[in-house]
Formats: C-alpha cells, structure tokens, sequence
C-alpha cells in the first residue's frame, strides 16, 4: 500500500511540474521539451536505482513511476500531434511527432550515460 501511496504523491507533484512548464512556454513545444526533460531525468534515475539497491522500493516507485510518469506526456503528445495534423500542419507535425521520439530516445540513454558516471 505504501508504494501506491508514493506512486499517488508522486505522480501529483509531477503533474504540477508539468503544468507549470507547459504553461511558461505556452504551445504544444512545451509537451516535447517535457517529455525530453522527462526522458533524460529517469535515465539519470534509472542509474542511480541500480546502484543505489539499499534504497526502499517505494523511493523509487515515488521518483520513476510517480513524479516522472506525472511529469511526462504520452497522451498530450499525442493530442498535439492529431491537432498538427488535423490542422494540415503536416511537416510541423511530423518533426514534432519524430523528433520527440528520436531526441527523447536520444535523452533517455544521455541520461543512463549520465547517471552511469554520476553514480
């Protein structure tokens, strides 16, 4: 029950973080820069749960699933995609849909190489 509880504030704070960062940028380039963010930060906290093995499994359950699943935005990614797209907006859709996936692929492992020398 305690993971579920840490999980539940975790996933709350990433929320609000999310929707302060969306709201000082404005537009769907916000959702990228989240979810890259996002991506490069559980790579770092992926590192650092390896090798930090006496920590309690609800530390990472509040870090991982919690505050960095809130904080990141498949689902608005995908809205903004399908508004680019249903607004003939195709090649800024495209480089949108792609280039958060590529960058944020890219950023995951930037991440895991970060926290691999970090920790």
């Amino acid at each position: 029950m305690i993971n579920v509880l840490s999980i539940f504030l975790g996933g709350g704070i990433g929320a609000v973080l999310r929707h302060l960062v969306c709201s000082k940028i404005g537009n769907h380039w916000a959702v990228m820069a989240v979810n890259l963010l996002g991506a490069l930060l559980i790579g770092i906290a992926f590192q650092f749960f390896l090798s930090r093995t006496e920590l309690r499994p609800e530390v990472r359950a509040f870090i991982i699933t919690g505050l960095l699943g809130g904080f990141t935005t498949f689902s608005s990614y995908m809205l903004d995609f399908g508004v680019l797209a249903g607004s003939q907006r195709w090649a800024e859709a495209s480089f949108y849909l792609l280039g958060s996936l590529l960058l944020g692929v890219l950023f995951l492992f930037l991440g895991m190489k970060a926290g691999r020398i970090l920790w």
